[in-house]
């Protein structure tokens, strides 16, 4: 990794390549160029996932959602997102299912929990990380839900008494190990395949008042978090995680950094989740060094995922 870069903003567009989709669809996405899907708020209320060509061209995916979150595909070409549905005051988590001809449906939901992280196994189980809306503690949930749409509690994540912020990022390493940002207690966990809990990083990892937000695995296996403070913008940053724990600083200066994704030529995406309109999408070349701006000025963008064109 080049070492810890402070950095300017530059607006460069990246050049324009092509993807098809095939029946293999986990083969073609690896070996070409993708689209960039973000969830986001946008001026005027409104709640959206956009569509990214790899120059940069912005299209509406879907509107009309309440908080979208997490998002992710599966191995055949689902788009899968988190989403909050408000019912007399009551919040439910849903996740939403995007089939390939764009038909959305709900797989699962759960009242008075709020959904933000999503992953999903490579049996198609999708996981998402909700935070228990009635708990003082901002104790967390990890509901699985099944293909055939059972709901399954396959762990949970404590908090802490004195909670302020939610629960956040998942994400799966090659071994089929799940891990969860716990934002309120400092701390990452892993969860093996049968859900055993362990701490792979806690509080001693960070400084007072961070809180790890977004996570995404390099393809060395290499855990990427995004760290915000929600008090001090622009001492944000992100840092790395080898699988034997040692922790590097990646990139600083930044301001509400939450969503992470690669893309297939290992350039890191990151979501700046600034006041709308204000926020803007990063993108770092391999191995670090200086961002440019693959997209602002649309709103405020949450997650990202990567995947065909819709």
């Amino acid at each position: 990794m080049n070492p810890l870069t402070q950095f300017k903003k530059i607006l460069i567009l990246p050049v324009r390549t092509f993807l098809s989709l095939g029946a293999i669809f986990a083969l073609v996405t690896a070996a070409h160029a993708q689209n960039l899907y973000v969830s986001a708020n946008v001026p005027g209320g409104s709640h959206v996932i956009f569509e990214y060509t790899p120059s940069g061209v912005q299209s509406t995916y879907a509107s009309g959602l309440n908080n979208p979150r997490g998002l992710a595909f599966d191995s055949i070409g689902n788009l899968f997102a988190t989403n909050v549905h408000d019912a007399d005051d009551i919040e439910i988590g849903r996740v939403l299912k995007f089939n390939l001809r764009n038909k959305v449906s709900t797989v699962g939901s759960a009242a008075k929990f709020t959904f933000e992280g999503l992953a999903i196994d490579i049996a198609g189980n999708v996981y998402v990380m909700a935070t228990d809306d009635t708990s003082p503690t901002g104790a967390g949930t990890i509901f699985k839900f099944t293909p055939s749409g059972e709901r399954i509690v396959f762990g949970s994540v404590p908090g802490t008494p004195d909670a302020t912020q939610a629960n956040w990022g998942l994400a799966f390493d090659s071994a089929g190990n799940l891990y969860a940002a716990d934002g309120n207690a400092q701390t990452i966990y892993e969860f093996a395949p049968n859900g055993a809990r362990t701490v792979f990083v806690g509080p001693s990892a960070f400084a007072p008042g961070e809180s790890p937000v977004g996570l995404a695995f390099d393809g060395s296996g290499n855990l990427f978090v995004s760290i915000e403070t929600f008090t001090d913008p622009g001492a944000d940053s992100i840092v790395y995680f080898t699988p034997t724990r040692v922790k590097s600083n990646f990139a600083t200066g930044l301001t509400f950094p939450r969503g992470l994704a690669f893309d297939s030529l290992g350039n890191l995406f990151v979501a700046e989740a600034n006041a709308i309109p204000d926020g803007d999408i990063l993108k770092f070349p391999p191995g670090g060094g200086s961002p440019t701006v693959f997209a602002s000025g649309f709103g405020r963008p949450e997650f990202l995922t990567f995947g065909p064109p819709r």
